[in-house]
């Protein structure tokens, strides 16, 4: 399918061309191109023969240029591909009603796995993608394996068919030099116990090019009606877990210099076990699939608290929210060390989760919803104090929470719902946070 300009840069060579808004690009050096990132493939060479539709009209156009240099168009975005599986674990089933309709969308492209760090299934890879991830070095791509076993595979993903050649398309893209991390998502009785040393074995095959295995517990909501009845991991199988994962850790370290094999946060959470320590983690590369983020955390705390004030000009209050798993860590190593600034009074306030119900105890998965309901009595009482401070990543990049109201979508919505008081997502920065509660009242 040709893709269609968006808009073309003034003074480029697409503008000099008569290139325009709507035109669509069929194909460049005889070969069909099927989306931004095949046009920015097949576009890097110096002369191009580009077979472009310019207000209807079919015309083939030749472009000398330097290498790699932009020919100045903006493309329309692709469209996504969905998941081939149908997970009976799969989180889109358990959201609530009512939300923004892509919370309702199963991603399942190989092309955002690459730009954005998506992990996706390979059921859908057709041969031509795996060709073309190969040819266009689309690397790293990250996996959601779950297990290895064709049989529980098929019976976890529900499969159409019993095999997906899951096997066969990783080994060809290792064979091929791609670049891999993998995911299994833990579920009781599925693919816990034998089954995981089974799929760890099997992945260690290819540890030259794939590079990590993230373990992440089941994710379940109160929206599970007509779901299949599963189970969440306990707090001892997550201790169970912690030493296995441990233990093969030091023999992956010991034969290939790297762990291999990491948890997600959550199960040290859950099995209130310490985080491993920063050299664990070989680098953080997987911080944003939730491995490594709260040893990060903790640590920048303790880095940023060395140049904390020995105490505020003035008294100032303010309140930590979390959800139910993360709060005692704020509460034994966070609040502390906060509370060495003289006058400054830290309240952490667990937060249960209204919207898709109390068994999801994470934080990032907290909204408007529940914030407004354990906050609204504190600002009623006026004990909330002078900052109010939500988790990292209860907003998307837009700064809107999962709620789909309208007035309920923003943290600015719930500082107006709770009588004016400040209202911040956390950003990572300590240092600066207690300097904002340092300031005069109002300066903010």
């Amino acid at each position: 399918m040709p893709v269609r300009i968006a808009s073309v840069d003034p003074g480029s060579p697409a503008d000099t061309l008569g290139w325009a808004t709507g035109d669509q690009i069929l194909a460049i050096n005889g070969e069909p191109v099927e989306d931004e990132l095949d046009f920015r493939f097949k576009a890097s060479d110096e002369t191009l023969v580009l077979k472009v539709r310019k207000g209807g009209t079919l015309v083939e156009e030749t472009i000398e240029k330097e290498p790699d240099a932009g020919l100045g168009v903006e493309l329309e975005e692709f469209r996504i591909k969905t998941c081939g599986d149908d997970c009976v674990f799969c989180f889109v089933d358990q959201n609530p009603v009512g939300l923004r309709d892509t919370l309702y969308f199963r991603d399942g492209d190989f092309r955002m796995s690459f730009l954005y760090g998506n992990y996706i299934t390979v059921t859908n890879l057709r041969d031509r993608d795996l060709e073309r991830i190969v040819e266009q070095r689309l690397s790293p791509l990250y996996v959601s394996v779950h297990c290895t076993d064709d049989d529980v595979r098929a019976e976890m993903m529900g499969h159409r068919t019993l095999r997906d050649r899951q096997a066969e398309k990783l080994r060809f893209l290792a064979d091929h030099g791609i670049e891999l991390h993998a995911q299994i998502v833990l579920v009781p009785g599925f693919n816990d116990g034998g089954m995981l040393v089974k799929t760890i074995l099997d992945l260690f095959d290819l540890h030259e090019q794939l590079y990590s295995v993230s373990i992440v517990p089941v994710g379940l909501t109160e929206h599970r009606k007509q779901l299949l009845d599963l189970r969440p991991v306990t707090s001892s199988e997550a201790r169970q877990l912690a030493r296995q994962v441990a233990r093969w850790q030091e023999t992956f370290r010991e034969a290939i210099g790297r762990g291999f094999v990491y948890l997600s946060d959550e199960v040290y959470l859950l099995a209130d076990l310490d985080f491993p320590d920063e050299e664990s983690y070989d680098g953080y590369p997987l911080m944003e699939n939730g491995v490594g983020m709260s040893r990060d955390f903790l640590d920048e705390l303790a880095f940023q608290a060395e140049d904390f004030p020995d105490a505020l000009p003035t008294p100032r209050q303010v309140t930590l929210v979390s959800g139910e798993l993360t709060a005692p860590l704020l509460q034994d190593r966070v609040e502390p060390l906060l509370e060495a600034v003289g006058g400054l009074e830290v309240d952490v306030v667990t937060c249960a989760n209204k919207l898709f119900g109390e068994v999801v105890t994470v934080s990032g998965l907290l909204n408007f919803k529940s914030f407004l309901a354990e906050l609204r009595p504190r600002a009623e009482a006026g004990t909330l104090g002078d900052l109010v401070v939500l988790p990292p990543d209860c907003v998307n990049f837009e700064g809107l929470f999962l709620d789909n109201r309208p007035g309920q979508m923003t943290p600015e919505d719930l500082s107006r719902a709770l009588g004016g008081v400040e209202v911040v997502v956390f950003d990572g920065d300590w240092g600066a946070l207690v300097d904002r509660l340092g300031e005069p009242v109002g300066a903010a």
